[in-house]
């Protein structure tokens, strides 16, 4: 539920450890990182279809579900077993601005290549933050090795207007972070998202 008021963020761990202590069950537990934006910077990647001025993706959300699927498999720690679901329960409000905010279509897309949605981004207006990540992700065949940091680059540079992206990663999910990392991404914070006990 995207507006579970039982749903609370916590950035000290001792807190988040009495939270559960007293029955909260954990979420989440994510590094809060954030990018100084590049001004000026705009540059194009001919496989990076941005989406369209209302937030439509350029390929329908079927084609892209099979890529999107293929980069959190069971053993993924972002892993949600929704399925086909997942077009209606969570693409679909992350990018008509149900979630977080409103999407910034210039710099969110759908990398494609030879008809392949093989990665994607998700980059909203969050109120108070600014743009924000909301998903990014990658078919983990090795062809599309480093898309994930394309993807982000590439939209780092068609953010001007903005100082900083701000995203959240998985405590745990290593790669991801080293990817982050490598972009420019710096760790601001640790955070628990804790359901409250009823």
């Amino acid at each position: 539920m995207l507006d579970d008021p039982r749903v609370v963020s916590v950035f000290d761990a001792e807190e988040a450890q009495a939270l559960i202590a007293g029955g909260a069950v954990l979420q989440r537990h994510a590094h809060v990182m954030r990018l100084r934006v590049p001004q000026n910077s705009a540059y194009d990647e001919p496989e990076f279809l941005p989406f369209t001025a209302d937030a439509d993706p350029p390929l329908p959300w079927d084609d892209v579900l099979p890529g999107f699927l293929a980069a959190y498999p069971p053993d993924h720690p972002d892993h949600d077993a929704a399925g086909p679901a997942l077009i209606d329960s969570y693409l679909i409000p992350y990018t008509r601005g149900a979630a977080l905010g409103p999407l910034i279509c210039r710099a969110s897309a759908i990398a494609v290549r030879d008809g392949h949605a093989y990665g994607g981004l998700l980059i909203v207006d969050r109120p108070g933050e600014g743009p924000w990540v909301c998903d990014v992700w990658r078919d983990p065949a090795p062809d599309y090795a480093g898309t994930g940091v394309r993807l982000l680059r590439w939209a780092a540079s068609r953010l001007d207007g903005y100082d900083t992206l701000g995203l959240v990663v998985t405590v745990g999910n290593d790669a991801a972070l080293r990817a982050y990392e490598r972009v420019g991404f710096t760790r601001e914070t640790t955070a628990w998202r804790l359901r409250l006990a009823d």
